[in-house]
């Protein structure tokens, strides 16, 4: 028995340890592409409108995250692709992931678990600037183990700030959740905002990570809970159940990755502009919106403040350091942000 329970967790642990997509251009034979298919009447449902549908581009970690940036840059933040992102256009593509990344990094086109040299390694110049998403992914790169089209989990979020940095003047956040700490009732939360994510799941229930998928929707169906999902292999919405990653389980998600985006440069959008005083600041701020939920993020992107603004407007910023902050508030009215100074 003790022997059984043992290769039990040490199965378990391995799954939960794998960071990696394993897939590539083409789905793994024998798992369920199509998912779930309804004839009822949702119990709760929404959709992300205009999340668009990229189909797999040297890798699925960059294609995924691809589709969220390409619905930002589709909703304002125009910056982050050229042209038009509702569609995967020449331009998307060479953003997504370049030729010269393919170059440098796909070629040798590599297959599990034969690990070909690339531009990666050692030593470092011949290789290409970073300048697409999967560049700043490492994707495909043999220095970081990843085979044609792999990447690393623990790799988005650098790829997301860093390819924000180089292609726009805008920030951003992205964290890592675990279902352990994540509910589905966060998960809700995300889509009602408007704010797709993206997942790492087992596609064929091995209890290994295997493929990142773009999150924009979800449904509740005879007490059953389920995620909508691009999966960069074809333009359909499908959808699974919401199950964490276990032996057993295909479509299990190991992690999901929510984003936020502020924008640097206000000015680009004076619609949306908030006007914020005194600036400099010392202890507080006013902002013409009493009663709307506010967010305070230092130069990094990152949350360091949240609440609902006072009378008149105010928010408490007395324990803020000195430094540039921005400021994003929500209301019935919609969103607004901008930008103010901490003496």
């Amino acid at each position: 028995m003790r022997i059984v329970f043992f290769v039990f967790i040490m199965c378990f642990y391995l799954g939960l340890s794998a960071q990696q997509n394993t897939t590539g251009e083409i789905p793994p034979s024998g798992i369920d592409l199509q998912g779930a298919a309804f004839n009822e009447k949702a119990d709760a449902e929404y959709m992300i409108s205009g999340v668009p549908a990229y189909l797999w581009r040297y890798g699925c970690g960059p294609t995924a995250l691809g589709m969220v940036l390409g619905y930002y840059d589709i909703q304002g933040y125009s910056d982050i692709f050229p042209g038009d992102a509702s569609t995967q256009t020449v331009l998307v593509n060479q953003n997504i992931a370049s030729s010269a990344n393919y170059n440098d990094y796909c070629l040798p086109l590599d297959y599990y678990p034969d690990l070909l040299p690339d531009l990666s390694e050692l030593p470092a110049g011949d290789e290409h600037s970073n300048n697409s998403i999967a560049d700043f992914m490492f994707t495909s790169r043999s220095y970081y183990s990843n085979y044609y089209g792999w990447s690393w989990g623990s790799d988005i979020a650098g790829a997301f700030n860093n390819y924000l940095a180089y292609i726009s003047s805008y920030s951003g956040s992205c964290n890592t959740q675990y279902l352990t700490s994540f509910s589905f009732a966060a998960f809700m939360n995300e889509m009602n905002g408007n704010r797709p994510m993206m997942a790492l799941v087992d596609t064929d229930g091995d209890g290994y990570t295997d493929h990142f998928i773009t999150l924009m929707g979800y449904r509740q169906q005879s007490g059953v809970n389920y995620y909508g999902c691009y999966q960069t292999w074809d333009q359909t919405v499908h959808w699974y159940e919401w199950k964490e990653i276990i032996p057993g389980q295909p479509w299990g998600i190991y992690c999901v990755y929510t984003f936020e985006l502020i924008p640097l440069s206000i000015e680009d959008n004076s619609s949306h502009h908030l006007s914020v005083f005194p600036d400099p600041a010392s202890t507080e701020i006013f902002v013409d919106t009493p009663g709307a939920n506010v967010s305070v993020y230092d130069i990094s992107g990152a949350q360091i403040l949240s609440g609902i603004t006072g009378d008149a407007g105010r928010v408490d910023v007395s324990a803020l350091s000195s430094g540039m902050y921005f400021i994003r508030i929500i209301s019935e009215n919609g969103e607004k942000s901008g930008k103010f100074i901490v003496e």
